[in-house]
C-alpha cells in the first residue's frame, strides 16, 4: 500500500527534466584552421550526452536515457544535472536502490540543493523507508522551509507510520503554500475519514471536485462518506458521478448499489 500510494503522488512527481561533420575538402585558406580540430568538435560533450538523455527520456527510451546520462558523467563527474535526471529514470524503472545513489551524489556535490533531499526522501518513502525519508524532508526544510513537496512528503509519510496528528499538520501546510494542492488535500480528506471527522472529510473532498470536477476518485470518497453517515440519497449521486467519470470502477459500482437500495428502504 505505501508503494502504491507513494507512487500517486509522485507522479503527481514526474513532469520532470527531460530536457556532422562534413568530410569534403575545404579550401587552402580554411585548412589551417581546421586541420587540427579540437576535442569538442569531434566528440560530444558532457553536456551534449545530458541533452540526448533528456530527449530520451521524453521519448520514454529510458534504457536509453539512462545509458546517455551515464556518459555524461563519465565525461565529467560533476555534472549534477547528468547525476540528477539519472536519478529519476533509476526512479521511472523502478530501481530505487540505483536512484538513492544517484540522488545521494547530488547531495554530495551540492549539500545546499534543498530539493535533492526532497527526491531522496521520495525515493526512500517508494522503498518503505519511512524514517529515513522524514529525515531527509526536515533536511530539506532547513534549507528551504517553503518546498511544498518536503511537506507533502512528510504528511505521507506520517499517515503510513499511523502519526495523523503529524501528518495533518504537515500536509497543512503543504496547503498554504499552494491552496489548489488537491493531492493534499486528498490524503486530508483521507485522515479525516479514517478518524470519522466525516463532516471535515465531506468538505476536503468537495473542495477537490470544484478544483478538479473530473477526479473521480474524490467523487468516490464523497459517497464513502455520504454513506457512513447514513446520507444514501447524497451518496448515490456521488457514486454515479464517479462512474460517469470512471465506469470501470468495480468497488464504486458495487457501493452504489449498496447506497441505492438503502436509500430505497429510506423512502
Amino acid at each position: 500500500m505505501k508503494l502504491r500510494v507513494y507512487g500517486c503522488l509522485f507522479l503527481t512527481i514526474l513532469g520532470l527534466i527531460i530536457g556532422c561533420q562534413s568530410n569534403e575538402k575545404t579550401p587552402a585558406k580554411e585548412q589551417s584552421t581546421s586541420a587540427t580540430p579540437t576535442k569538442s568538435a569531434v566528440s560530444p560533450s558532457a553536456q551534449d550526452y545530458n541533452n540526448r538523455g533528456t530527449a530520451y527520456q521524453r521519448a520514454g527510451r529510458l534504457q536509453d536515457a539512462a545509458s546517455a546520462y551515464r556518459q555524461a558523467i563519465k565525461i565529467k563527474p560533476t555534472l549534477i544535472e547528468a547525476h540528477h535526471n539519472l536519478g529519476t529514470v533509476y526512479v521511472m524503472q523502478g530501481k530505487l536502490t540505483e536512484a538513492t545513489v544517484a540522488y545521494k551524489r547530488v547531495i554530495q556535490l551540492r549539500p545546499d540543493m534543498a530539493e535533492a533531499y526532497v527526491d531522496l526522501g521520495r525515493v526512500y518513502g517508494l522503498a518503505g523507508r519511512l524514517d529515513e525519508a522524514i529525515a531527509e524532508y526536515q533536511k530539506a526544510l532547513t534549507r528551504d522551509p517553503t518546498l511544498v513537496y518536503a511537506h507533502y512528503g512528510m504528511g505521507l509519510a506520517y499517515r503510513h507510520k499511523g502519526m495523523l496528528p503529524a501528518a495533518t499538520v504537515a500536509l497543512k501546510q503543504a496547503m498554504v503554500l499552494q491552496p489548489n494542492f488537491t493531492d493534499a488535500l486528498m490524503q486530508l480528506g483521507y485522515i479525516y475519514r479514517e478518524t470519522e471527522q466525516f463532516a471535515e472529510a465531506i468538505e476536503a473532498f468537495t473542495t477537490i471536485t470544484q478544483i478538479y470536477p473530473k477526479s473521480a476518485k474524490a467523487y468516490h470518497e464523497l459517497g464513502v462518506c455520504h454513506t457512513k453517515q447514513d446520507a444514501y440519497p447524497e451518496a448515490v449521486k456521488a457514486f454515479e458521478r464517479a462512474l460517469q467519470l470512471n465506469p470501470e470502477a468495480v468497488e464504486t459500482q458495487n457501493l452504489l448499489r449498496v447506497a441505492q437500495a438503502r436509500a430505497a428502504r429510506q423512502n
